[in-house]
């Protein structure tokens, strides 16, 4: 209950940064896209394989990739491998009172400039959406739930059960198709 509280508190005062927040738009083909950013939730080990694999893919179309995970608990799991260069993770323990994360790697993946930002919250954690809502990336793409409406510039409608490795599908048809030339 006091969590719930507190993340209301934050998405107050979310909502009012968003306002005063400005960046700089653009919608890219996937092709044109050079930089992207991830956040996703990390705390089931099977959807962490899927994203790793996801920022391989890209990698491979010769995008630099850079994911914020978080975990939903006091403790980043010791077994997980990932490389630092693609992957910073967090948990419950740096988050500020109302739920914001409060880390200076994730002020540093708001701040840097992006063609891209894809918000793999399908749980919709407070932590990630308010990262997500405070980018300065060109372009954000997220799923279509009534709270990503003023966060996300392209807002992608799945059923959360199918999953993240659907879900992710669903943003490379809707990345091929955009401004094609």
């Amino acid at each position: 209950m006091i969590r719930r509280i507190k993340e209301r508190l934050g998405e107050n005062q979310l909502q009012r940064a968003l306002k005063i927040h400005v960046r700089q738009k653009e919608f890219l083909n996937i092709e044109d896209i050079r930089s992207i950013g991830i956040v996703f939730e990390a705390t089931d080990g099977d959807d962490f394989e899927l994203v790793k694999k996801y920022v391989n893919d890209l990698k491979q179309m010769g995008k630099r990739v850079h994911a914020i995970g978080f975990f939903d608990s006091k403790h980043t799991p010791q077994n997980i491998s990932y490389t630092k260069a693609d992957f910073d993770l967090f948990n419950v323990k740096e988050l500020k009172g109302m739920g914001t994360p409060n880390s200076p790697y994730i002020k540093t993946f708001i701040t840097e400039l992006r063609d891209l930002l894809i918000d793999v919250n399908l749980k919709n954690k407070f932590p990630l959406r308010y990262i997500s809502a405070m980018s300065y990336a060109k372009c954000k793409v997220g799923i279509d739930i009534p709270e990503n409406q003023h966060i996300h510039d392209i807002l992608i409608s799945v059923n959360k059960k199918d999953g993240i490795d659907n879900y992710l599908k669903q943003v490379n048809v809707y990345l091929e198709m955009m401004n094609k030339k």
